[in-house]
């Protein structure tokens, strides 16, 4: 008995050139287009950095903490720590109690000159 050989016939399905030639044209005019978009945008003006907080951003006058402590008189400090009782309140009776929203900021805690951005148009 003798086999019949047949050749192996391998068609490529005329598809597969369809689509290779649709991706690099669709590829091609995408470079295309951005190469054009990028010629076209205008560049932007440097922007200069804000003098009130030196380009952070954050209030200077609170360092972004949004409130300041009310601080003594060194008078007043000395007059609590000869008047405190024990050693802990020695220590702790000159620091400031009482604190206030920053009056520069309002307690929002960013620059108000360049709303927070660090950096003026």
């Amino acid at each position: 008995m003798r086999w019949a050989s047949s050749p192996l016939i391998h068609t490529n399905c005329p598809t597969d050139a369809a689509v290779a030639a649709i991706t690099v044209v669709a590829v091609g005019a995408a470079v295309t287009a951005l190469a054009r978009m990028n010629k076209s945008t205008t560049i932007e003006p440097k922007q200069k950095t804000c003098e009130a907080c030196n380009g952070s951003g954050i209030c200077g006058d609170c360092n972004g903490e949004g409130f300041i402590l009310k601080k003594l008189s060194e008078e007043a400090a000395a007059k609590a720590r000869q008047t405190a009782k024990t050693a802990a309140t020695r220590y702790t009776a000159g620091l400031a109690k009482k604190w206030n929203y920053c009056p520069k900021c309002s307690g929002s805690r960013g620059c108000l000159v360049c709303d927070g951005r660090g950096t003026i148009k």
